[in-house]
């Protein structure tokens, strides 16, 4: 079974249909998305739901990980606190005729934050080389928000987390990672790799940004030169 993994979403549930429609085929592939999946982006209550849809329909062969984001809004919904980014999204979802908050938030709290074999590991912002407890989502510098250069592993990571300036996936030799984050909110791409099971680049993948997923102030976003380093 091969794989194809799908960078960050950020709430663009057009584009990532667009993306699974037109290329992944369950007859013979894994889908696993690496997080980030809602926030950011103007639908990201319809991307869960899209998601669940997934998830019940092909239970295993389809994998959502957990991001930043996705921890942030966890936390926001254990907390009843929410930030801008995390209160339209709660909106939204609390809107949506066909989701429960309570079942979204047990599903999200249910997602892992690695999905790996013997040949690759998949996380939202991969393994540094300074983190001490990586897979810690408390700790510094952890697999859902690390921005330091990632430690060279027997392994081939896969991630996400900080935007490609060039729009297009990068594989970074010294670290023996793909980085599959190429702004689809910010109406650039969305990213997919297709990989073997052990760990062989058999594709990439980019689709344009759907329209429907652009809000009119962000039609014509550009990358500032910063923006693939904040943190949110």
């Amino acid at each position: 079974m091969n794989l194809l993994v799908v960078g960050d979403v950020h709430g663009c549930h057009y584009t990532f249909k667009n993306l699974v429609k037109a290329h992944w085929n369950p007859d013979n592939e894994f889908l696993i998305q690496l997080g980030d999946f809602i926030n950011k982006g103007p639908h990201s209550a319809k991307v869960i739901r899209y998601a669940l849809k997934l998830v019940n329909k092909y239970p295993y062969l389809v994998y959502f990980l957990r991001g930043n984001h996705e921890h942030m809004f966890l936390d926001s919904l254990r907390s009843g606190s929410f930030n801008v980014i995390n209160r339209e999204t709660f909106n939204q979802a609390k809107a949506h005729p066909k989701l429960e908050l309570n079942k979204v938030k047990n599903w999200i709290k249910s997602l892992p934050i690695k999905w790996e074999n013997k040949n690759v590991l998949i996380t939202h912002a991969g393994v540094s080389r300074s983190s001490i407890d990586p897979f810690n989502p408390y700790s510094d510098h952890n697999v859902l928000i690390n921005r330091e250069p990632l430690k060279l592993m027997q392994k081939l990571q896969i991630v996400g987390h900080v935007v490609q300036p060039l729009g297009k996936p990068t594989y970074v030799p010294r670290e023996n990672a793909w980085h599959i984050d190429t702004g689809a909110y910010l109406g650039m791409k969305l990213s997919a790799v297709r990989i073997s099971y052990t760990g062989q680049l058999l594709e990439v993948i980019t689709v344009e940004t759907d329209p429907r997923d652009l809000p009119q102030s962000a039609a014509n976003a550009t990358l500032s030169t910063n923006d693939s380093l904040k943190f949110f």
